[in-house]
């Protein structure tokens, strides 16, 4: 019972839907705020966490997703340039970063600005995390090398330090600021001026549906006219609120709020990529949609639903990548955490060359089923791609540790 009117804590407070992680995942993060507070069984914790905000500010530390990277999608942050360039009387260009975690997401906006020729005076990036933890990091400006995920050091912006950590330089620390904020409290954004840029990516895909809503509702009532609005993988944010519409000529995971519907990209400034990550070389072969069970953290999805993700393996396998995955979306839409539409998404997105993408949707997978073995080896292949040696070598040991605990468990 107790174990119950946490997670209830979590849902009022946070917004957070469980099933979106997966009983392991909350298994684990159960067993790391028990050693974190010194809470000998679930009934203690839930005593600690009740009224105490600090001790539940750790708990829900416990919870959080912190998984991040520079330049994140690169072409949304191409996007964010064509924006500025769009609006030159938006100066400084207000930029929130929600949920930022330790900063890349905050930062890497703040770079692709300065390195398009923008001068800090315009710039001013508000990033914004419920973990205390990650707002501490970020703050120090000082990041891990994996942070780059196989890309170069985006001199000047950051400098290799001895320990081979990567530290922010002064005049981008200067356009950026951070603090914690809990994204559904409705004073959250009060005290700031309207934002003309809104990163708000995959956060909305763990939210139960009447947080989505308000949180969406706390963005835009935030936002200038017209905003930029950036989404994560599977959060096809015109499906949730009609002031949204995507931006066009831009990525598919880029909106606009509030612009008129008649506008066009014809006369838009060309975009200017800030330093986007390698892709990995396009296959041509059909994707092979593989229908093995797996296991999710949802109950079985409803018939209509069923019946999506059933038409998009079937567009998979007569090699209609395009078609299977704006099927796929589309499912994710109602179904966020379906692993199976999470997995073919990942095939889909690396048969078209989308690594960065392919990355994301093996990522998601794992969130919700951390057991996934075709999802890690996925994820070995796109990071040997990349040249990412550590991360490989680290994702195959947990491939090893997983195959050995099956044989262990077999009969």
């Amino acid at each position: 019972m107790s174990r119950e009117a946490l997670i209830e804590l979590l849902q009022t407070r946070l917004g957070l839907d469980p099933g979106t992680l997966g009983p392991r995942v909350i298994d684990d993060a159960f067993a790391d705020a028990r050693r974190a507070l010194a809470a000998a069984d679930d009934a203690a914790l839930y005593h600690r966490v009740l009224l105490d905000g600090k001790a539940f500010s750790e708990f829900s530390e416990c919870f959080v997703v912190p998984e991040t990277w520079f330049f994140r999608t690169p072409e949304q942050f191409q996007d964010l340039v064509r924006f500025a360039r769009e609006q030159p009387a938006r100066r400084p260009l207000r930029i929130l970063s929600l949920p930022s975690s330790t900063g890349e997401e905050a930062y890497s906006a703040a770079m692709a600005l300065l390195e398009a020729g923008f001068v800090p005076a315009d710039i001013d990036v508000l990033g914004i995390d419920v973990s205390q933890a990650a707002i501490r990091r970020a703050s120090a400006g000082v990041f891990r090398r994996s942070a780059l995920r196989g890309q170069p050091i985006p001199s000047p912006w950051l400098h290799e330090a001895d320990d081979g950590s990567l530290v922010a330089d002064p005049v981008l620390r200067r356009c950026v600021r951070m603090r914690v904020g809990n994204a559904l409290d409705p004073k959250l954004l009060q005290a700031e001026q309207g934002f003309d840029v809104l990163f708000c990516r995959n956060l909305l895909i763990y939210l139960r549906p009447e947080a989505r809503t308000q949180l969406l509702h706390t963005l835009l009532s935030a936002a200038r006219v017209p905003a930029l609005v950036l989404a994560g993988q599977a959060e096809v944010l015109s499906s949730l609120s009609d002031a949204l519409r995507p931006y066009e000529g831009g990525c598919p995971l880029s909106f606009v709020h509030g612009a008129p519907r008649a506008a066009s990209a014809a006369h838009a400034p060309p975009k200017a990529a800030p330093r986007p990550a390698p892709r990995a070389t396009p296959s041509p072969a059909p994707v092979p949609a593989q229908k093995r069970p797996v296991k999710s953290a949802r109950q079985a999805t409803p018939a209509v639903a069923q019946e999506d993700i059933a038409r998009a393996h079937q567009l998979a396998d007569a090699g209609q990548v395009d078609q299977a995955r704006a099927a796929c979306l589309a499912h994710l839409v109602r179904q966020p955490a379906d692993v199976d539409a999470l997995y073919l998404l990942g095939l889909l997105e690396s048969a078209a060359g989308n690594a960065e993408a392919a990355e994301r949707a093996f990522t998601q997978v794992l969130y919700v089923d951390r057991d996934h073995l075709d999802a890690i080896e996925q994820r070995v292949g796109l990071a040997e791609r990349r040249g990412a040696g550590d991360q490989a070598r680290d994702l195959r040991a947990r491939a090893a540790r997983l195959r050995q605990r099956h044989r262990e468990a077999a009969p």
